[in-house]
């Protein structure tokens, strides 16, 4: 490849369009349903989103009552939608790795959502290091990603070509824990059903993943960490007492 050919990451993440606009109201509604009983952002917490896209979880904090909150991106063009919809005071243009070390916190909650897995293996444990320095004691680490213990998790790591490393439920709490942070609680990629039609999906899901579970223990005498679904969440604690 040519010296001053663009890299594919470069390629790749020119797809954002700058006349996006996003359901944020969707979003707020989508995050909170899915982070019910497990986070809930309080008014005066410090929040950062790391890849922040559109703002997609911004319109979760917002929705959460979080007052100080702010989004990075490379993105210019999300960037932009971002701060059309919540103010230029909470979104910026910024690498992630650059960002962190110029601005170490302290944070009581950093997301970093369908960002992980575009991180080379060397990345990662970088990442990984400056976000737990930047959390205050007792801060959070929210992450998303795909699930390669899922039936369907390949779909999901090979769904974009930046991606570069997926990890299993155990996996990702290994490299946590190697990383200084404890991972409070790993999660399915499912939501609390609100109506009829969420509360049939569940149900078939459910069933569906019952026979997935019976398959896996039939080879491996063990049920497994039961983490299914093609993404999982991850709720991460920097060691420490809450202040």
């Amino acid at each position: 490849m040519a010296k001053d050919s663009p890299d594919y990451r470069s390629i790749a993440y020119g797809r954002y369009r700058p006349d996006t606009a996003p359901d944020y109201a969707r979003f707020a509604t989508a995050y909170a349903r899915r982070l019910l009983g497990r986070l809930n952002p309080e008014s005066d917490w410090r929040c950062l989103d790391l890849a922040c896209g559109y703002g997609n979880f911004l319109a979760f904090l917002r929705h959460s009552g979080v007052r100080d909150f702010l989004g990075i991106d490379g993105a210019e063009s999300a960037v932009l939608a971002a701060k059309r919809e919540f103010g230029n005071e909470h979104a910026a243009v910024a690498n992630v790795f650059e960002f962190l070390r110029a601005h170490p916190g302290p944070y009581r909650l950093l997301s970093s959502l369908d960002f992980i897995e575009h991180l080379r293996k060397d990345e990662v444990f970088e990442f990984l290091a400056l976000a737990r320095d930047a959390l205050e004691p007792g801060g959070y680490l929210l992450i998303r990603t795909p699930n390669a213990g899922a039936p369907f998790g390949m779909a999901a790591r090979y769904n974009d070509i930046t991606h570069e490393i997926c990890f299993t439920a155990n996996a990702i709490a290994d490299t946590l824990a190697r990383s200084g942070l404890h991972a409070a609680c790993i999660w399915e990629d499912t939501a609390t059903p609100q109506t009829l039609a969420q509360a049939m999906h569940w149900l078939i899901w459910q069933a569906v993943r019952l026979l997935f579970r019976v398959a896996d223990a039939a080879e491996t005498g063990s049920w497994g960490d039961g983490i299914l679904t093609r993404n999982m969440w991850v709720l991460a604690r920097r060691p420490g007492p809450t202040k």
